[in-house]
Protein backbone atom coordinates (compact mmCIF):
# COMPACT_ATOMS: atom_id res chain seq x y z
CA UNK A 1 0.00 0.00 0.00
CA UNK A 2 1.27 3.62 -0.88
CA UNK A 3 2.46 6.03 2.03
CA UNK A 4 1.38 9.02 3.24
CA UNK A 5 4.28 10.59 4.77
CA UNK A 6 2.58 13.08 7.47
CA UNK A 7 5.32 15.92 9.22
CA UNK A 8 4.53 17.52 12.14
CA UNK A 9 6.44 20.78 12.83
CA UNK A 10 6.23 22.01 16.40
CA UNK A 11 3.75 21.63 19.18
CA UNK A 12 0.65 22.20 16.18
CA UNK A 13 2.14 19.71 14.28
CA UNK A 14 2.26 16.87 16.93
CA UNK A 15 -0.92 17.86 18.24
CA UNK A 16 -2.77 17.84 14.91
CA UNK A 17 -1.18 13.86 14.53
CA UNK A 18 -2.47 13.59 18.11
CA UNK A 19 -5.89 14.34 16.73
CA UNK A 20 -5.06 12.19 13.85
CA UNK A 21 -4.45 9.23 15.84
CA UNK A 22 -7.36 8.73 17.46
CA UNK A 23 -9.35 9.34 13.68
CA UNK A 24 -7.58 6.52 12.96
CA UNK A 25 -8.25 4.40 16.23
CA UNK A 26 -12.38 5.31 15.73
CA UNK A 27 -12.55 3.76 12.24
CA UNK A 28 -11.53 6.34 9.78
CA UNK A 29 -9.28 5.14 6.98
CA UNK A 30 -7.28 7.05 4.74
CA UNK A 31 -6.74 4.48 2.32
CA UNK A 32 -2.89 5.29 3.24
CA UNK A 33 -0.20 3.83 5.38
CA UNK A 34 0.42 7.01 7.58
CA UNK A 35 4.00 7.56 8.83
CA UNK A 36 3.96 10.03 10.90
CA UNK A 37 7.56 12.07 11.45
CA UNK A 38 7.00 14.74 14.23
CA UNK A 39 9.77 17.54 13.65
CA UNK A 40 10.57 19.43 16.97
CA UNK A 41 13.68 20.29 18.60
CA UNK A 42 12.25 20.67 21.84
CA UNK A 43 12.69 16.91 22.89
CA UNK A 44 11.25 17.32 26.19
CA UNK A 45 7.97 19.30 24.90
CA UNK A 46 5.08 17.19 26.81
CA UNK A 47 2.42 18.14 23.60
CA UNK A 48 4.85 16.04 21.52
CA UNK A 49 5.34 13.38 24.44
CA UNK A 50 1.80 12.70 24.44
CA UNK A 51 1.40 12.45 20.74
CA UNK A 52 4.08 9.89 20.82
CA UNK A 53 2.95 7.82 23.66
CA UNK A 54 -0.11 7.54 21.67
CA UNK A 55 1.70 6.30 18.49
CA UNK A 56 3.67 3.79 20.43
CA UNK A 57 0.53 2.53 22.05
CA UNK A 58 -1.76 2.79 18.66
CA UNK A 59 1.11 0.46 16.67
CA UNK A 60 1.02 -2.08 19.47
CA UNK A 61 -2.75 -2.60 19.26
CA UNK A 62 -2.91 -2.11 16.13
CA UNK A 63 -0.21 -4.78 15.33
CA UNK A 64 -1.82 -7.36 17.63
CA UNK A 65 -5.36 -6.88 17.28
CA UNK A 66 -5.90 -6.18 13.89
CA UNK A 67 -2.85 -6.87 11.79
CA UNK A 68 -4.60 -7.52 9.02
CA UNK A 69 -7.01 -4.15 8.75
CA UNK A 70 -10.22 -6.28 9.20
CA UNK A 71 -11.72 -4.43 12.07
CA UNK A 72 -12.91 -1.14 11.92
CA UNK A 73 -11.05 0.04 14.77
CA UNK A 74 -7.29 0.71 14.53
CA UNK A 75 -7.89 -0.16 10.65
CA UNK A 76 -5.36 2.47 9.51
CA UNK A 77 -1.50 1.41 9.52
CA UNK A 78 0.48 3.64 11.11
CA UNK A 79 4.47 3.30 12.29
CA UNK A 80 7.49 5.00 12.11
CA UNK A 81 10.20 5.86 9.89
CA UNK A 82 12.98 3.73 11.21
CA UNK A 83 10.60 0.83 10.65
CA UNK A 84 10.84 1.19 6.86
CA UNK A 85 14.11 2.59 5.88
CA UNK A 86 17.14 0.61 4.63
CA UNK A 87 18.60 -1.47 6.86
CA UNK A 88 21.66 0.32 7.41
CA UNK A 89 19.30 3.88 8.34
CA UNK A 90 17.80 1.69 11.14
CA UNK A 91 20.31 1.98 13.57
CA UNK A 92 20.53 6.28 13.28
CA UNK A 93 16.94 6.48 12.90
CA UNK A 94 15.37 4.02 14.94
CA UNK A 95 11.95 3.49 16.11
CA UNK A 96 11.07 6.83 17.07
CA UNK A 97 8.02 9.13 15.76
CA UNK A 98 10.28 12.27 16.75
CA UNK A 99 13.09 13.18 14.54
CA UNK A 100 16.09 14.55 16.75
CA UNK A 101 17.74 17.56 15.28
CA UNK A 102 21.71 17.02 15.49
CA UNK A 103 23.60 19.86 17.60
CA UNK A 104 20.44 20.82 20.05
CA UNK A 105 21.62 19.34 23.26
CA UNK A 106 22.47 20.69 26.25
CA UNK A 107 21.08 23.66 25.86
CA UNK A 108 23.28 24.67 23.72
CA UNK A 109 22.36 28.59 22.27
CA UNK A 110 22.16 29.93 18.79
CA UNK A 111 25.27 31.57 18.66
CA UNK A 112 27.00 28.27 19.30
CA UNK A 113 25.07 26.72 16.50
CA UNK A 114 26.53 28.50 14.20
CA UNK A 115 29.79 28.34 15.51
CA UNK A 116 29.83 32.19 15.93
CA UNK A 117 32.99 32.65 17.60
CA UNK A 118 35.41 31.04 14.77
CA UNK A 119 33.59 33.47 11.72
CA UNK A 120 35.72 36.06 10.43
CA UNK A 121 35.31 39.34 11.23
CA UNK A 122 33.13 40.54 7.92
CA UNK A 123 30.97 37.07 8.67
CA UNK A 124 30.32 37.89 12.22
CA UNK A 125 29.39 41.44 11.19
CA UNK A 126 26.89 40.14 8.69
CA UNK A 127 25.45 38.18 11.37
CA UNK A 128 25.33 40.87 13.80
CA UNK A 129 23.48 42.49 11.92
CA UNK A 130 21.07 39.82 11.04
CA UNK A 131 20.58 38.63 14.60
CA UNK A 132 19.81 40.58 17.71
CA UNK A 133 22.09 39.71 21.00
CA UNK A 134 19.34 37.97 22.31
CA UNK A 135 18.88 35.75 19.10
CA UNK A 136 22.32 34.57 19.34
CA UNK A 137 22.10 34.21 23.19
CA UNK A 138 19.06 31.91 22.63
CA UNK A 139 18.86 28.70 24.45
CA UNK A 140 17.87 26.33 21.55
CA UNK A 141 17.18 23.11 23.56
CA UNK A 142 13.46 24.30 23.87
CA UNK A 143 12.42 25.22 20.72
CA UNK A 144 12.76 28.98 18.43
CA UNK A 145 10.18 30.82 20.77
CA UNK A 146 8.49 32.41 17.99
CA UNK A 147 11.31 33.31 16.00
CA UNK A 148 11.20 31.59 12.55
CA UNK A 149 14.63 33.57 10.88
CA UNK A 150 16.37 30.76 13.93
CA UNK A 151 14.42 28.73 13.24
CA UNK A 152 14.97 28.35 8.99
CA UNK A 153 19.01 28.63 10.07
CA UNK A 154 18.58 25.56 12.51
CA UNK A 155 16.18 23.48 10.52
CA UNK A 156 18.43 23.60 7.36
CA UNK A 157 20.58 20.85 9.51
CA UNK A 158 17.43 18.50 9.24
CA UNK A 159 16.53 18.36 5.50
CA UNK A 160 20.73 18.35 4.89
CA UNK A 161 20.32 14.62 7.57
CA UNK A 162 20.92 11.37 7.04
CA UNK A 163 17.11 10.91 8.33
CA UNK A 164 16.08 13.02 5.24
CA UNK A 165 17.54 11.57 2.86
CA UNK A 166 16.75 7.95 4.03
CA UNK A 167 13.49 9.61 3.91
CA UNK A 168 14.07 10.41 0.09
CA UNK A 169 15.66 6.92 -0.43
CA UNK A 170 12.48 4.97 0.57
CA UNK A 171 9.89 7.39 -1.08
CA UNK A 172 7.62 5.84 -4.03
CA UNK A 173 6.06 6.90 -6.65
CA UNK A 174 2.49 6.40 -5.07
CA UNK A 175 3.32 7.97 -1.99
CA UNK A 176 2.68 11.53 -0.69
CA UNK A 177 3.54 14.30 1.85
CA UNK A 178 0.87 16.00 4.53
CA UNK A 179 3.22 18.96 6.10
CA UNK A 180 0.78 20.49 9.18
CA UNK A 181 2.42 23.71 11.01
CA UNK A 182 1.58 26.98 12.36
CA UNK A 183 1.92 29.85 10.83
CA UNK A 184 1.99 32.44 14.13
CA UNK A 185 5.54 30.87 15.92
CA UNK A 186 8.89 30.01 14.84
CA UNK A 187 9.25 26.55 14.20
CA UNK A 188 6.16 25.80 12.23
CA UNK A 189 6.27 28.82 10.07
CA UNK A 190 10.58 28.49 9.38
CA UNK A 191 10.26 24.46 8.96
CA UNK A 192 7.15 24.31 6.32
CA UNK A 193 8.59 26.49 3.17
CA UNK A 194 11.77 25.31 4.16
CA UNK A 195 10.98 21.08 3.64
CA UNK A 196 9.04 22.15 1.12
CA UNK A 197 11.71 23.58 -1.22
CA UNK A 198 13.71 20.63 -0.96
CA UNK A 199 10.98 18.33 -1.52
CA UNK A 200 10.71 20.34 -4.75
CA UNK A 201 14.06 20.52 -5.36
CA UNK A 202 14.19 16.49 -5.10
CA UNK A 203 18.29 17.04 -4.37
CA UNK A 204 18.59 15.27 -1.34
CA UNK A 205 22.75 14.53 -0.14
CA UNK A 206 23.78 14.72 -3.72
CA UNK A 207 21.42 12.64 -5.29
CA UNK A 208 18.19 13.65 -7.46
CA UNK A 209 14.76 12.01 -6.46
CA UNK A 210 12.56 12.57 -8.88
CA UNK A 211 9.48 10.86 -7.22
CA UNK A 212 10.23 13.04 -4.42
CA UNK A 213 9.82 15.80 -6.41
CA UNK A 214 6.96 15.33 -8.36
CA UNK A 215 5.47 14.11 -5.56
CA UNK A 216 1.51 15.00 -4.26
CA UNK A 217 1.83 17.20 -2.01
CA UNK A 218 -0.53 18.59 0.50
CA UNK A 219 -0.01 21.33 3.43
CA UNK A 220 -2.00 22.74 5.86
CA UNK A 221 -1.20 26.68 7.90
CA UNK A 222 -2.50 26.63 11.28
CA UNK A 223 -2.97 30.46 12.55
CA UNK A 224 -3.40 32.03 15.47
CA UNK A 225 -6.11 29.87 17.53
CA UNK A 226 -4.68 30.24 20.88
CA UNK A 227 -3.03 32.60 22.93
CA UNK A 228 -0.70 32.98 25.72
CA UNK A 229 -0.48 34.58 29.35
CA UNK A 230 1.12 37.90 29.21
CA UNK A 231 3.90 38.32 32.16
CA UNK A 232 6.66 39.89 32.87
CA UNK A 233 9.95 39.06 30.67
CA UNK A 234 7.89 36.67 28.66
CA UNK A 235 9.83 35.76 25.27
CA UNK A 236 6.43 34.82 23.47
CA UNK A 237 4.08 37.66 23.32
CA UNK A 238 0.60 36.81 21.49
CA UNK A 239 0.31 40.00 20.22
CA UNK A 240 2.83 39.24 17.54
CA UNK A 241 0.91 36.46 16.45
CA UNK A 242 -1.41 38.40 13.94
CA UNK A 243 1.73 40.42 12.73
CA UNK A 244 3.66 37.08 12.27
CA UNK A 245 0.72 35.53 10.50
CA UNK A 246 0.58 38.33 8.02
CA UNK A 247 4.20 38.05 6.80
CA UNK A 248 4.17 34.28 6.56
CA UNK A 249 1.12 34.15 4.26
CA UNK A 250 2.44 37.25 2.21
CA UNK A 251 6.04 35.08 2.00
CA UNK A 252 3.73 31.58 1.03
CA UNK A 253 1.73 33.65 -1.58
CA UNK A 254 4.16 35.30 -3.23
CA UNK A 255 6.76 32.29 -3.12
CA UNK A 256 4.46 28.71 -2.57
CA UNK A 257 1.15 29.95 -3.95
CA UNK A 258 2.43 31.34 -7.35
CA UNK A 259 5.37 28.60 -8.16
CA UNK A 260 2.52 26.29 -7.66
CA UNK A 261 4.72 24.18 -5.23
CA UNK A 262 1.07 22.95 -3.07
CA UNK A 263 -1.27 20.61 -4.89
CA UNK A 264 -3.98 21.08 -1.74
CA UNK A 265 -3.31 24.14 0.60
CA UNK A 266 -5.47 23.84 3.81
CA UNK A 267 -6.55 27.54 6.13
CA UNK A 268 -7.47 27.02 9.53
CA UNK A 269 -7.70 28.92 12.58
CA UNK A 270 -10.13 30.62 15.13
CA UNK A 271 -10.57 34.26 16.27
CA UNK A 272 -12.38 32.98 19.46
CA UNK A 273 -8.91 32.64 21.11
CA UNK A 274 -8.27 30.51 24.45
CA UNK A 275 -5.33 31.88 26.93
CA UNK A 276 -2.88 29.32 28.10
CA UNK A 277 -0.56 29.42 30.12
CA UNK A 278 2.87 30.91 29.29
CA UNK A 279 6.19 28.06 29.24
CA UNK A 280 8.60 28.40 26.76
CA UNK A 281 8.44 24.24 26.16
CA UNK A 282 9.57 21.62 27.81
CA UNK A 283 7.85 19.59 30.28
CA UNK A 284 5.83 22.04 30.95
CA UNK A 285 4.16 22.89 27.73
CA UNK A 286 1.17 20.69 27.84
CA UNK A 287 -1.78 22.79 26.10
CA UNK A 288 -4.78 20.94 25.77
CA UNK A 289 -6.34 19.57 22.87
CA UNK A 290 -8.52 21.99 20.50
CA UNK A 291 -10.95 21.47 17.92
CA UNK A 292 -8.72 23.09 15.54
CA UNK A 293 -6.51 20.41 15.54
CA UNK A 294 -9.00 17.64 15.21
CA UNK A 295 -10.45 20.11 11.91
CA UNK A 296 -6.70 20.12 10.55
CA UNK A 297 -6.46 16.31 10.95
CA UNK A 298 -9.25 16.14 8.57
CA UNK A 299 -7.82 18.60 6.04
CA UNK A 300 -4.89 15.76 5.95
CA UNK A 301 -8.45 12.56 5.76
CA UNK A 302 -9.82 15.31 2.95
CA UNK A 303 -5.89 15.02 1.15
CA UNK A 304 -5.30 11.61 1.04
CA UNK A 305 -8.92 10.81 -0.16
CA UNK A 306 -8.64 13.64 -3.05
CA UNK A 307 -7.56 11.29 -5.98
CA UNK A 308 -7.71 14.37 -8.71
CA UNK A 309 -4.25 15.74 -7.91
CA UNK A 310 -1.43 15.96 -10.18
CA UNK A 311 1.88 17.12 -10.63
CA UNK A 312 4.46 17.56 -13.30
CA UNK A 313 7.91 19.09 -13.48
CA UNK A 314 7.90 19.72 -9.76
CA UNK A 315 5.02 21.94 -10.04
CA UNK A 316 1.68 21.17 -8.92
CA UNK A 317 -1.28 20.89 -11.66
CA UNK A 318 -4.31 23.06 -10.64
CA UNK A 319 -3.55 23.54 -7.24
CA UNK A 320 -6.87 23.57 -4.85
CA UNK A 321 -7.11 25.74 -1.85
CA UNK A 322 -9.56 24.82 1.13
CA UNK A 323 -10.73 26.45 4.55
CA UNK A 324 -12.70 24.82 7.38
CA UNK A 325 -15.92 25.89 7.95
CA UNK A 326 -18.85 25.22 10.36
CA UNK A 327 -22.58 26.24 10.92
CA UNK A 328 -22.33 28.46 13.84
CA UNK A 329 -19.50 30.12 15.59
CA UNK A 330 -20.75 31.40 18.96
CA UNK A 331 -18.39 28.91 21.14
CA UNK A 332 -19.43 25.45 21.01
CA UNK A 333 -19.81 22.92 18.71
CA UNK A 334 -21.17 19.65 18.50
CA UNK A 335 -22.32 17.06 15.88
CA UNK A 336 -25.47 19.24 15.07
CA UNK A 337 -23.25 22.42 14.86
CA UNK A 338 -20.42 21.35 12.51
CA UNK A 339 -21.30 21.08 8.69
CA UNK A 340 -22.85 18.32 7.58
CA UNK A 341 -20.17 17.14 5.62
CA UNK A 342 -18.03 16.86 8.58
CA UNK A 343 -20.50 14.88 10.79
CA UNK A 344 -20.64 12.52 8.25
CA UNK A 345 -17.23 11.82 8.48
CA UNK A 346 -16.44 11.88 12.63
CA UNK A 347 -20.22 10.98 13.88
CA UNK A 348 -20.45 7.39 13.16
CA UNK A 349 -16.50 6.15 14.32
CA UNK A 350 -16.21 8.59 17.26
CA UNK A 351 -19.67 7.58 18.50
CA UNK A 352 -18.37 3.93 17.77
CA UNK A 353 -14.91 4.34 20.03
CA UNK A 354 -16.49 6.31 22.64
CA UNK A 355 -19.10 3.22 23.24
CA UNK A 356 -16.42 0.77 22.89
CA UNK A 357 -14.52 2.40 25.81
CA UNK A 358 -17.46 2.84 28.08
CA UNK A 359 -18.44 -0.75 28.14
CA UNK A 360 -14.63 -1.73 28.65
CA UNK A 361 -15.10 0.61 31.73
CA UNK A 362 -18.27 -0.23 32.94
CA UNK A 363 -19.09 -3.51 31.91
CA UNK A 364 -16.10 -5.78 30.63
CA UNK A 365 -14.94 -7.20 33.89
CA UNK A 366 -18.36 -8.18 34.94
CA UNK A 367 -19.59 -10.01 31.72
CA UNK A 368 -16.52 -12.14 30.73
CA UNK A 369 -18.72 -14.82 31.09
CA UNK A 370 -20.91 -13.69 28.48
CA UNK A 371 -21.44 -15.99 25.61
CA UNK A 372 -19.71 -13.39 23.48
CA UNK A 373 -16.90 -12.94 25.69
CA UNK A 374 -16.23 -17.19 25.21
CA UNK A 375 -14.89 -19.38 22.87
CA UNK A 376 -13.44 -22.96 22.48
CA UNK A 377 -10.02 -21.94 21.00
CA UNK A 378 -8.20 -19.77 23.33
CA UNK A 379 -9.80 -16.47 22.34
CA UNK A 380 -11.77 -15.81 25.12
CA UNK A 381 -12.08 -12.29 26.87
CA UNK A 382 -11.43 -14.00 30.12
CA UNK A 383 -9.24 -12.52 32.89
CA UNK A 384 -6.02 -13.19 31.76
CA UNK A 385 -7.18 -11.66 28.80
CA UNK A 386 -7.75 -8.37 30.63
CA UNK A 387 -4.76 -8.53 32.38
CA UNK A 388 -2.40 -8.54 29.28
CA UNK A 389 -0.19 -6.28 27.97
CA UNK A 390 -2.27 -6.24 24.97
CA UNK A 391 -5.33 -4.95 27.05
CA UNK A 392 -3.49 -2.93 29.90
CA UNK A 393 -2.30 -0.84 25.97
CA UNK A 394 -6.29 -0.24 24.77
CA UNK A 395 -6.74 1.02 28.47
CA UNK A 396 -3.36 3.09 28.16
CA UNK A 397 -4.69 4.52 24.71
CA UNK A 398 -8.32 4.55 25.52
CA UNK A 399 -7.48 7.09 28.63
CA UNK A 400 -5.70 9.03 26.26
CA UNK A 401 -8.66 9.13 23.95
CA UNK A 402 -11.01 10.25 27.12
CA UNK A 403 -8.79 13.06 27.94
CA UNK A 404 -8.44 14.13 24.34
CA UNK A 405 -12.37 14.32 24.36
CA UNK A 406 -12.23 16.21 28.05
CA UNK A 407 -9.62 18.63 26.80
CA UNK A 408 -11.32 19.46 23.87
CA UNK A 409 -15.01 19.86 25.48
CA UNK A 410 -13.34 22.05 28.85
CA UNK A 411 -11.16 24.48 25.58
CA UNK A 412 -12.52 27.62 23.62
CA UNK A 413 -13.77 26.84 21.35
CA UNK A 414 -15.64 23.79 23.41
CA UNK A 415 -16.19 20.42 21.56
CA UNK A 416 -18.29 18.68 22.96
CA UNK A 417 -20.11 15.73 21.27
CA UNK A 418 -21.12 14.04 24.07
CA UNK A 419 -22.56 14.76 27.41
CA UNK A 420 -19.56 14.06 29.46
CA UNK A 421 -18.11 15.68 32.78
CA UNK A 422 -14.57 16.67 32.78
CA UNK A 423 -12.01 15.85 35.65
CA UNK A 424 -9.48 17.46 36.92
CA UNK A 425 -6.50 16.81 38.84
CA UNK A 426 -5.16 19.17 41.74
CA UNK A 427 -3.23 21.32 39.61
CA UNK A 428 -6.16 21.24 36.97
CA UNK A 429 -5.05 19.20 34.83
CA UNK A 430 -7.79 17.57 32.81
CA UNK A 431 -7.34 13.60 33.77
CA UNK A 432 -10.42 11.74 32.48
CA UNK A 433 -14.32 12.53 32.48
CA UNK A 434 -17.49 10.91 34.09
CA UNK A 435 -20.67 10.41 32.12
CA UNK A 436 -23.52 13.11 32.44
CA UNK A 437 -26.69 10.98 32.03
CA UNK A 438 -27.71 8.46 34.87
CA UNK A 439 -28.60 4.99 33.29
CA UNK A 440 -29.78 5.93 30.10
CA UNK A 441 -26.57 5.50 28.23
CA UNK A 442 -27.84 6.35 25.09
CA UNK A 443 -28.46 9.73 25.72
CA UNK A 444 -24.30 10.19 25.59
CA UNK A 445 -24.05 11.88 21.90
CA UNK A 446 -25.09 15.38 22.25
CA UNK A 447 -28.60 16.66 20.80
CA UNK A 448 -29.50 13.12 19.61
CA UNK A 449 -32.66 11.32 20.22
CA UNK A 450 -32.34 7.11 20.56
CA UNK A 451 -35.34 5.56 19.13
CA UNK A 452 -37.36 4.04 21.78
CA UNK A 453 -36.62 0.37 23.14
CA UNK A 454 -38.91 -2.49 21.10
CA UNK A 455 -42.49 -1.95 20.77
CA UNK A 456 -43.99 0.59 22.96
CA UNK A 457 -40.56 1.11 24.55
CA UNK A 458 -40.59 -2.54 25.69
CA UNK A 459 -37.50 -4.70 25.52
CA UNK A 460 -33.92 -4.27 25.98
CA UNK A 461 -32.20 -1.68 27.51
CA UNK A 462 -28.64 0.27 28.35
CA UNK A 463 -26.13 -2.46 28.73
CA UNK A 464 -28.63 -5.61 28.13
CA UNK A 465 -29.29 -4.33 24.71
CA UNK A 466 -25.52 -4.12 24.32
CA UNK A 467 -24.52 -7.74 25.97
CA UNK A 468 -27.03 -9.41 23.20
CA UNK A 469 -25.48 -7.00 20.39
CA UNK A 470 -21.81 -8.38 21.93
CA UNK A 471 -23.27 -11.92 22.04
CA UNK A 472 -25.21 -11.73 18.49
CA UNK A 473 -22.45 -10.35 16.23
CA UNK A 474 -19.95 -13.03 18.20
CA UNK A 475 -22.11 -15.87 17.01
CA UNK A 476 -22.82 -14.64 13.99
CA UNK A 477 -20.51 -12.34 12.40
CA UNK A 478 -17.34 -13.29 13.46
CA UNK A 479 -15.86 -16.38 11.91
CA UNK A 480 -12.13 -16.02 11.37
CA UNK A 481 -10.02 -14.15 13.40
CA UNK A 482 -6.35 -14.24 14.85
CA UNK A 483 -5.89 -14.39 18.48
CA UNK A 484 -8.19 -13.23 20.92
CA UNK A 485 -6.63 -9.53 20.89
CA UNK A 486 -8.05 -9.62 16.75
CA UNK A 487 -11.43 -11.45 17.82
CA UNK A 488 -11.99 -8.52 20.59
CA UNK A 489 -11.57 -5.75 18.26
CA UNK A 490 -13.91 -7.09 15.48
CA UNK A 491 -16.53 -7.95 17.77
CA UNK A 492 -16.86 -4.53 19.35
CA UNK A 493 -16.47 -2.50 16.16
CA UNK A 494 -19.26 -4.63 14.85
CA UNK A 495 -21.45 -4.76 17.64
CA UNK A 496 -21.34 -0.79 18.23
CA UNK A 497 -21.83 -0.25 15.00
CA UNK A 498 -25.12 -2.21 14.77
CA UNK A 499 -26.25 -1.10 18.39
CA UNK A 500 -25.89 2.58 17.32
CA UNK A 501 -27.67 1.68 13.76
CA UNK A 502 -30.67 0.16 16.28
CA UNK A 503 -31.04 3.24 18.17
CA UNK A 504 -31.24 5.62 15.13
CA UNK A 505 -27.60 7.25 16.85
CA UNK A 506 -25.23 7.60 13.53
CA UNK A 507 -28.08 7.98 10.56
CA UNK A 508 -28.52 11.20 9.26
Amino acid sequence: MAKLFVFGIGGTGARVIKSLAMLMASGIDTGYEIVPIILDPDAANSDVNRTKAILDDYVKIRNKGNENGDSSFFKNKIYPLGEIVKSEDKATIGSNFVVNIDGLDNGEKFKSFIDHQSLDIDNKKMIDLLFSEDNLDLSLDVGFKGNPNIGSVVLNSFVNSRTFEAFANIFDKDDRIFIVSSIFGGTGSAGFPLLLKNIREGNVGGNNFEFLKDAIVGAISVQPYFKVEKSEGAEIDSHTFISKTKSALYYYDHFLSRNNSLNATYYIGDDNNGVYEHHVGGTVQKNNAHFVELASALAIVDFAKDQSLETGNAKAINPVYREFGVKTSNGFLNFSTVSDATASIIRKPLAQYFYFDLFINKMLADTINDPYAQTKNGASFDSSFISSSFFSTVKSFNLAFRVWLGEMKDNTVSFAPFNINVQKDSKGNINDFSYSANNEIFTYIDGSTPKKDGLFGIGKKNYELYRAKLNLVADREIKSFIGAEDRFLKVFSLATQELLKEKNLINF
